[in-house]
């Protein structure tokens, strides 16, 4: 990993992952044509230029060791915390890696939208924003930009529950006190209608068939191949 720099910060997305899930137990580990979900975030996020490094932020729940084997498996970094706190879980992973700018994603997310990081990150970057995100994506294919000095602000000032299950809730609900960019992703991608997430049986099943219907070799494909596949069914 390269060393931390003002003017060219180190750039990493920290992966949230665990096991537990109410409605799709183990859903981060289930298979999708030969990968699992977890794999198929992971070689997304790591398609972007602007990702010097990965980390996977599960938890210490026993359960979650099939993700730590998984994660060390693929070649990343890997962290775990908290599983209620998981505003906790990234500061901790912010003080232990000293990234300048993280990348949020998560692991139910099979289709991240690759070129939205590159937009962020630069959005970021150019306009001294504190934390960034692209409005309008398909459901599950967005991540969000956020520097660590506003994650460690948000971690101090943050106390409701809803505030440390979800990592920048409070940034969201207190734009006054952050520097915030919402942007306008390329045309071709707002389709905030169609859903690109693992969180149900049925989530699985479409996105098993959505994901089946192209061939994928060497490197992930653009988003808009799955949208045009998608508004075409």
């Amino acid at each position: 990993m390269k060393n931390p720099d003002e003017d060219d910060p180190v750039i990493m997305a920290f992966l949230q992952a665990r096991m537990g899930s109410s409605r799709l137990p183990g859903k981060v580990l289930m298979p999708i044509h030969g990968q699992t979900i977890l794999e198929r975030a992971i070689r997304r996020l790591r398609e972007s230029p602007v990702v010097d490094e990965i980390a996977v932020l599960t938890t210490v729940s026993p359960l979650d060791d099939a993700i730590v084997q998984e994660a060390h498996k693929l070649g990343t970094l890997v962290h775990r915390g908290s599983e209620a706190d998981v505003l906790e879980r990234f500061q901790e992973a912010a003080e232990l890696f000293h990234p300048g700018i993280i990348i949020r994603a998560t692991a139910d997310n099979p289709l991240i939208e690759i070129g939205s990081l590159e937009r962020i990150v630069e959005a970021l970057k150019s306009r001294n924003l504190d934390w960034c995100i692209e409005k309008d994506l398909p459901y599950g294919s967005a991540t969000e930009a956020v520097t660590a000095a506003a994650l460690e602000q948000t971690h101090l000032r943050a106390r409701e529950t809803r505030h440390r299950e979800h990592v920048t809730l409070y940034i969201k609900e207190h734009p006054e006190g952050f520097r915030v960019g919402l942007l306008d992703p390329p045309a071709a991608l707002r389709h905030p209608g169609i859903r690109l997430t693992v969180d149900t049986p049925e989530d699985f099943q479409f996105m098993n068939s959505l994901i089946g219907k192209i061939a994928e070799y060497a490197h992930p494909l653009p988003l808009t191949e799955y949208i045009a596949l998608a508004l075409s069914n």
